[in-house]
Order: structure tokens, then C-alpha cells, then sequence
């Protein structure tokens, strides 16, 4: 509770603390100031109430430079496995290996050029005989941006493959990236 100013002199002044009985308590007063014919020290103020709801937020801004884009979908538009079979059994380790870096693709994003076209990146995954980290070749997209291709490239290197049933294998692979 703030302070209660009870009176003063000219140099010294005396607050007392008011309980929430009412009955007011001497507090200690502050020490005279160097100058005695000054006035005394002001009580602080209380803290503002606020007496309004907070503001909503500003709506977002429309996508380019500098502004915010609406939410980054990545799909997987086409796979196909060198040598075959091309089943959706076959496929899954792929698909599921790849999707785990979804989120590195949408952080991509944020480096193309044009952000509100969208657009597609393919590439040639060469995965060895015992699986892990496959080789990138053959990187293929109309997107532009600084950084934007090796960044996409990059989050293809850090997928981890099962091993292939069949010994080392190459995939074709390609994402499609749209607002949402």
C-alpha cells in the first residue's frame, strides 16, 4: 500500500503507513536534505491502475520484404525409386525419412526471392548400402533466393536413411512448397 503523507516541516517530513485496519503507522522519516530550506521529498506516487483492456494485436503484415508470411506447407510431390519397385510399401522408409526435415525446408523458405509464388525443389538422393546420410545430386528448382538452394540441399543431407533392402539405391525426390 503507498505511503500517506501526514504533514510536514520545513526540514523534515514524516509518512506513515495506513493498514488495511486503518490505523496508521509512524514510518521512519528519510534524512534531512543537505539543504534545509528546501521542501521535503514528495511521497512516490502510486502505481497507474490501468482502467482499459489491452489493444489487439495488429494484424499481420502482407508477405514480402520484411513481412510475415502465413504458414509454409511442404509436400512430398514425387517419388520414385531407381531400379524399382515403386509401391507405397517400398517408399515409406523414403517418405518418412525425408518428412522428418519438413521443418528445415519451411525455414528455407524464409530465403526465397518471391515467397508468395511458392514452388517446387527436386533432387537425386544417393543412399549407400548400409542407409544413413545420402549423397545430394542434381539439385532442380526455378526458386530463387540468397541461400535459398543450399539451404533446402543442406536439410536433404541431414535426412537418415534405413538401409536399402536391395543395396545401395538412388531416389528421386520432390517437394512442393505452397502458402497456406
Amino acid at each position: 500500500m503507498a505511503p500517506v503523507r501526514l504533514g510536514h516541516k520545513t526540514a523534515k517530513a514524516e509518512t506513515c503507513a495506513v493498514d488495511t485496519a486503518g490505523s496508521a503507522t509512524p514510518e521512519p522519516s528519510p534524512p534531512p536534505s543537505a539543504s534545509a530550506s528546501g521542501p521535503a521529498p514528495a511521497a512516490p506516487a502510486p502505481a497507474p491502475v490501468p482502467s482499459a483492456p489491452a489493444p489487439a494485436p495488429a494484424p499481420e503484415p502482407p508477405p514480402g520484404p520484411g513481412g510475415s508470411l502465413p504458414e509454409v506447407k511442404v509436400a512430398a510431390v514425387g517419388l520414385h525409386i531407381g531400379g524399382g519397385p515403386n509401391d507405397d510399401a517400398t517408399k515409406a522408409p523414403y517418405l518418412r525419412a525425408i518428412e522428418k526435415r519438413f521443418d528445415e525446408f519451411r525455414a528455407c523458405y524464409a530465403k526465397v526471392d518471391d515467397p508468395v509464388k511458392g514452388g517446387t525443389f527436386g533432387v537425386d538422393l544417393h543412399i549407400g548400402r548400409d542407409g544413413g546420410r545420402a549423397q545430394v545430386k542434381q539439385p532442380r528448382t526455378g526458386m530463387k533466393g540468397n541461400g535459398f538452394r543450399e539451404c533446402v540441399i543442406k536439410a536433404f543431407e541431414q535426412a537418415e536413411f534405413e538401409k536399402p533392402k536391395k543395396g545401395p539405391t538412388v531416389i528421386s525426390y520432390s517437394i512442393k512448397f505452397t502458402l497456406g
